[in-house]
């Protein structure tokens, strides 16, 4: 993108966000001509993507029309989401910082020119690759082959096309991959102390990689002659694997109970000090969808989810986004539940402080291999991939094997496997209520991809602009700024007929 923009977006970024500024001593301007070592570099790069993915203000859109969040009755209800009333200024924060962070990203690839640093330039690749799918999963077309241009000069880059944005990310996975399967040992830096995430274990980066790209064409499932490109895809690097119960891709620096060093979805909530941040805790509640479906298939999860309401000490309720009072009559905050928090516990939806943020964890991995198993990409068992999807979801959220044996076992048609009539249906319902605070974007993509979950009240505000939410995003106020020409290329967007391309319904 723009370098001058860039780099006064990371000045920006370091100093207006919680998370974001805590290990910046190792960003960098990227019209500086000094080279600085890859391994100062990596932390931050990590550290930052988490903060974005994990802010929930920057995606909060997804969990409110989607079900599983609603705005407390104290509040005044926020009309451009509850009327789908979006602006080119609308949560364009987070395509500003992704291009930051793409750009740093950049800098590690250009600093890894040694082959002995090839483990950093490979996880640069991955990173670089992660962020640009979901730019395209949000905005479609977007700048790609020239936004990241440190040496050629390129101040205002074209917009690619999201295919051949998918495309090529499914190739630099690759070569990742190789790069990764191909570093001589001994010779070749382990980035065990600046990998916050995987601690230089490579061999878990070359399977997040090939998860990703599992995700990535799983989201294509759908398109109409698809399937030979999917499943040759598929088999390049079936034989490295894919995450598995474990394995997830967890960030912590070593976050810390201070202002700017808390995990970010917590640092939302909570003050270092222990009280709530203002409009925090008693903002989001929860949706009345995902607590009536949890109640109906008497998930364990629920309360680890969502406390129970303080009218109550056994009861769990929501509220619907935009509710309208003549056919829902909103609940009060006292009859309504507050987002899961428990001191000292990892397992709940705002955790504590030092919680590690998730970039992908290992039962969505197992849910994207299922469905995948399901569609006959890969060869496997998509039972045993659902049941140890949905067990790794009850570990992470604070109970045990036992419990989710418990509750697979159960005789609810949308939680046991042998008794589900429609196994996609099954295992997309699941991973969107195991998915509810950790993954906003992916939650988003399988609904506008599948239709599922099909019981979704979205908003009832009535003054709506439209039955159904916004498929996508607007793009940016900067960008119509500093790029018009190049979008202006892309043609006319509406944010609720311009699909994503992979969305074939």
């Amino acid at each position: 993108m723009n370098k001058i923009f860039l780099t006064l977006l990371v000045s920006l970024v370091l100093l207006g966000s919680s998370c974001s500024d805590f290990l910046t001593v190792n960003e960098v301007n990227p019209n500086s001509a000094s080279k600085v070592p890859a391994k100062l570099l990596l932390p931050s790069a990590l550290n930052n993507i988490a903060y974005t993915m994990n802010n929930p203000r920057r995606f909060e859109f997804v969990y409110l029309w989607h079900g599983l969040w609603s705005i407390s009755t104290g509040y005044t209800q926020p009309t451009a989401l509850t009327q789908y009333n979006l602006q080119n200024t609308s949560y364009q924060a987070a395509f500003n910082e992704m291009y930051t962070y793409g750009q740093n990203l950049t800098e590690i690839e250009r600093a890894s020119s040694d082959p002995k640093e090839s483990n950093y330039l490979a996880i640069a690749m991955i990173l670089k690759a992660y962020i640009m799918q979901n730019l395209v999963d949000v905005w479609g077309d977007v700048p790609y082959s020239e936004a990241f241009s440190t040496e050629t000069g390129i101040l205002k880059p074209k917009y690619d096309k999201q295919k051949d944005i998918y495309e090529d990310l499914v190739k630099k996975l690759d070569a990742a991959i190789k790069l990764i399967q191909t570093a001589p040992i001994g010779s070749t830096e382990i980035p065990a102390n600046s990998d916050i995430m995987y601690a230089g274990d490579m061999s878990k980066w070359a399977k997040f990689a090939n998860t990703l790209k599992l995700r990535m064409l799983v989201h294509q499932s759908g398109m109409t002659g698809r399937d030979t490109y999917i499943k040759a895809a598929v088999a390049t690097t079936a034989s490295v694997g894919y995450l598995g119960a474990g394995e997830s891709g967890l960030v912590n620096p070593g976050f810390l109970n201070s202002p700017g060093k808390m995990n970010p979805f917590y640092g939302t909530y909570y003050k270092a000090d222990g009280t709530q941040q203002s409009d925090g805790v008693s903002y989001h509640m929860g949706g009345m969808d995902v607590i009536n479906f949890m109640k109906d298939t008497n998930d364990p999860r629920l309360g680890h989810f969502f406390n129970a309401t303080t009218a109550n000490p056994t009861q769990f309720d929501g509220n619907y986004l935009g509710q309208d009072a003549s056919v829902h009559p909103p609940l009060p905050p006292t009859k309504t539940s507050y987002l899961g928090y428990k001191s000292g516990s990892e397992g709940y939806m705002i955790g504590t402080f030092d919680k590690s943020a998730p970039l992908l964890t290992d039962f969505e991995s197992l849910f994207i291999q299922a469905e995948a198993a399901e569609r006959g990409f890969i060869t496997a068992s998509g039972k045993t991939l659902y049941n140890a999807a949905m067990t790794q979801s009850c570990i992470y959220n604070g109970l045990t094997s036992d419990d989710a044996a418990t509750f697979l076992s159960s005789a609810k048609t949308m939680v046991n496997y042998d008794l589900a009539p429609n196994k996609i249906n099954l295992i997309l319902q699941q991973k969107w209520v195991s998915l509810d605070g950790i993954a906003p974007v992916e939650i988003w993509t399988d609904y506008r991809r599948s239709g599922i979950p099909s019981n979704i009240h979205f908003s009832e505000d009535p003054n709506k602009l439209n039955d159904t939410p916004p498929i996508r995003l607007l793009y940016p106020q900067r960008e119509i700024s500093v790029n018009n020409d190049n979008l202006v290329a892309v043609g006319p967007i509406n944010a609720f007929t311009s699909k994503i391309f992979w969305q074939n319904r």
